[in-house]
């Protein structure tokens, strides 16, 4: 697989002539081989350039264009958006794209008939939704609030047996003269 470079050794634009020996010194940087084709000097290969580009991008393309063997690249636009994400394999088809995706899962808990998830705020809601990444952890996160929910009536009963026992009233002694 060897990268293309379409460029314009006879262009009067500053900019164009940049944007060329821009992809040249990265792609000698990364010591990944090239050919730099000429479409001042090589008609059929400007007509193949014109023609690949126009078909992907809808526009007249301008040097310089980066192909991989017959496969289009992309434009030095294209080439700026990778090398700022630090993808330039991927940009010069030297490594395979990776596609990520994210998906949420929120846990709804109903306790006694109310839905428990109404009755919390948006950053409580956050941190749930945080919490249960996978259906795993979601599962994991139910399951906890079933044991809080379960273990709350034994706390209560313990708590209303100590009050009662610290307001017994104990005989308060008189003084007998």
């Amino acid at each position: 697989m060897v990268i293309k470079l379409y460029i314009s050794s006879e262009s009067a634009n500053k900019t164009i002539k940049k944007k060329q020996q821009t992809i040249l010194d990265r792609l000698t940087t990364r010591g990944v081989p090239f050919d730099v084709i000429d479409i001042c000097s090589d008609v059929e290969a400007k007509k193949f350039m014109q023609e690949k580009c126009a078909l992907k991008t809808g526009k007249t393309p301008l040097p310089p264009q980066v192909f991989s063997d017959e496969e289009y690249c992309g434009d030095f636009e294209k080439f700026e958006e990778y090398q700022e994400d630090n993808n330039l394999d991927v940009f010069f088809k030297l490594a395979p794209e990776t596609i990520t995706s994210k998906a949420e899962i929120c846990v709804t808990t109903v306790t006694n008939g109310v839905d428990a998830e109404a009755e919390k705020t948006d950053e409580e809601k956050e941190v749930n939704v945080e919490k249960a990444e996978t259906p795993e952890k979601a599962k994991v996160v139910e399951e906890d609030h079933e044991k809080e929910d379960a273990e709350e009536p034994a706390e209560k009963i313990e708590e209303t047996s100590e009050e009662a026992a610290d307001t017994k009233e104990e005989p308060v002694p008189t003084e007998s003269a």
